[in-house]
């Protein structure tokens, strides 16, 4: 297999100084911290996920970084090198960290991937449709699992619990049918594609699809069938990690996506490799599981990673609506549900069971979405991963490693917008069927859309079969089977428009406004005189304004005076007020069964460069030196936080 890249990967680091000053003569300098990027199914580009990863990240630690030494004139982020389309894509960057008298304290950051895209050939579309059937029930059973407990109505039994409740049993119960027809749908559709392909003429059409269907999936099941590419992917990050094996002095933290980061959990947890920090996030790793002849006699990566002496820690990230990790993690024994009780309702007894710090985050309220969204998401991922660099946790702590921002005002309404693309969904769908008949009723009134289609005079027989629909009648009425079909598609177009209208560019921008810690710069990437950007709350506001007037009010005039206006009225303040409800979800802190004083010896103690002491975010710099460790744990989200806590 091709180890170019774990050969080639040290010249970035080449020469470079690091905070404790130059390497010895003749070998290169090490960095102080090595954040390495695995990337999940899928081809991917070489450099692509760092890329992906390396910017939104480096925007964090520059923010966090002004936090943390706010008045001062060295710079607070500098890229020292970067290489990174080559056979070892790397960047190196130094941050700033504290000032000791006039001179800076610097952080070295080196970030580099890991890329098993391209160690094999793909699987065939026969080969990952016969692996993709037998695992569509399982990955059916985990979503709506995963829905139920988004919608958990907590534990105090009352009228605002039974209403919760009802809606839990009833939207549920929506998705449970629904899915299950769209997953037959979508089964059925491409095992004729797969089928069409193998015939002379069309196949030479559809013959792309089936290979896009082959890449996206064909990699789990490379996975799980193919030991010996399997090998190949999981030497790539063994190549990776190795180089930094003998570097007592330098933190690794790996963050893995997906299938990425099923297959650095059987490297870490099988001891094949090492690492501080292992950041799965859209684990795939207990829906695929290990691959065979990996070494090791387990199967189970809970109990594998406990078993481990020298084992990361491990902080697992999921969305809340992500099917592929579909919620926490746990041994097999205990299984996931007694994770999830204790997420949802903290005042249960128990700890959950074994298991790694687990942190359900807000990406986009989407099934699929919702996987492919974390190095956007900047409040929950990208933020408390700069944290876990720049200001890492005392070994010792026993609450959260993964932190937020202290004081983050930011928290609340980034979780409501994201809540309210799934009410922007719904209130598309119903306003666009409500609207759909006065609609018709009022496009097939125009002459020009009737001479587009080519209409015969009303009332008149003779009208195209392939304009009926638009042409033959004044009116029309869902109470009317015929009229089912054409206002089904219409109804489909206009929630299509919608959507993809408000939750496309007017949710992004507004979104990306939001998730600003300052005011943009033409001169830096985030304003130096710590200029804070408008209250978040002002983009939850236009957003919900925009969306009630395009998506309810437009409408409801086209419709008027046949829609229900005090039903929809009702119902859009009803589906809004859902966004306010429940955001507080925190993380849980790892359950290793194992006393805090115990972890922190079997860990591999790593000289940790002296800084000198800080300052909170939001304070004033005082007259003695400033650096990262005064920053405080979020105690909001520590383990001591036994408060009733669910979210949807």
């Amino acid at each position: 297999m091709d180890k170019r890249a774990s050969r080639g990967g040290h010249g970035a680091a080449e020469g470079a100084e690091t905070a404790n000053g130059p390497g010895r003569p003749g070998q290169p300098a090490r960095p102080d911290h090595v954040v390495v990027f695995v990337h999940g199914m899928g081809r991917a580009l070489k450099g692509g996920t760092l890329q992906e990863w390396a910017q939104p990240l480096m925007l964090s630690l520059h923010d966090l970084s002004l936090d943390m030494v706010p008045h001062t004139a060295h710079p607070h982020l500098v890229i020292t090198k970067a290489n990174a389309v080559g056979d070892a894509p790397e960047v190196l960057v130094k941050v700033l960290r504290g000032v000791d008298g006039h001179e800076p304290d610097y952080l070295t950051v080196l970030m580099t991937e890991a890329s098993w895209g391209r160690d094999f050939e793909p699987a065939s579309a026969a080969s990952t449709y016969s692996w993709a059937l037998r695992t569509a029930l399982r990955v059916y059973m985990r979503s709506v699992q995963l829905i139920k407990w988004n919608l958990h109505p907590g534990q105090r039994k009352d009228i605002g619990w039974l209403g919760a409740w009802l809606r839990q049993l009833v939207l549920t119960s929506l998705a449970a049918f629904a899915g299950f027809f769209i997953l037959l749908a979508v089964l059925v559709v491409l095992l004729l594609i797969i089928i069409l392909a193998w015939i002379p003429g069309p196949g030479r059409w559809v013959g792309r699809l089936v290979s896009l269907f082959a890449d996206f999936l064909g990699d789990p099941q490379v996975w799980k069938r193919k030991p010996l590419q399997a090998a190949a992917m999981r030497q790539r990050v063994v190549d990776t990690l190795q180089r930094w094996d003998h570097s007592p002095g330098t933190e690794v933290t790996v963050v893995a996506h997906s299938q990425g980061a099923a297959i650095t959990g059987q490297v870490l947890f099988q001891n094949q490799a090492r690492a501080t920090n292992f950041v799965s996030v859209g684990s795939g790793l207990d829906l695929l599981g290990y691959a065979q002849w990996g070494g090791g006699t387990g199967e189970d990566p809970v109990t594998d990673w406990l078993a481990n002496p020298r084992r990361p820690r491990w902080i697992n990230v999921w969305g809340k609506f992500d099917f592929v990790p579909a919620g926490p993690i746990s041994t097999h024994a205990n299984g996931p549900l007694p994770v999830f009780g204790k997420i949802y309702a903290r005042d249960t007894g128990g700890d959950g069971g074994p298991g790694p710090e687990e942190h359900p985050v807000y990406n986009r309220s989407a099934l699929i979405y919702d996987h492919i969204v974390y190095s956007k998401n900047r409040v929950e991922v990208l933020d408390p991963l700069a944290r876990l660099v720049l200001d890492p946790p005392p070994p010792d702590t026993a609450g959260l490693a993964f932190r937020m921002l202290d004081g983050d005002r930011r928290l609340r309404p980034h979780r409501v917008m994201v809540k309210s693309l799934g009410v922007t969904r719904l209130l598309a769908v119903i306003t666009s069927a409500l609207s759909a008949p006065a609609a018709l009723a009022w496009l097939g009134s125009l002459d020009w859309t009737r001479n587009l289609v080519q209409c015969g005079p009303p009332g008149a027989a003779g009208d195209p079969w392939w304009s009926a629909w638009l042409c033959s009648g004044p009116t029309y009425h869902w109470a009317h089977w015929q009229d089912l079909g054409v206002l089904a598609v219409t109804t489909a177009v206009f929630a299509g428009v919608l959507v993809g209208l408000l939750n496309g560019p007017v949710w992004g921008v507004l979104h990306d406004r939001l998730q600003r810690l300052r005011k943009p710069s033409f001169r830096q990437s985030s304003d130096p005189t710590r200029n804070l950007p408008a209250n978040p709350w002002w983009y939850v506001t236009w957003y919900l304004l925009i969306v009630t007037g395009v998506a309810v009010a437009v409408p409801f005039m086209l419709a008027w005076p046949d829609l229900p206006w005090v039903a929809v009225v009702v119902l859009v303040l009803a589906l809004w007020a859902l966004c306010f409800t429940r955001t507080s979800i925190t993380g849980l802190p790892a359950r290793t069964g194992e006393p805090v004083q115990a972890q922190a010896a079997a860990k591999p103690q790593r000289a940790a460069p002296q800084r000198p002491p800080g300052v909170v975010r939001g304070e004033r710099q005082q007259a003695q030196p400033t650096g990262s460790a005064s920053l405080p744990a979020n105690t909001v989200t520590g383990a001591a936080d036994q408060r009733s806590r669910s979210g949807s």
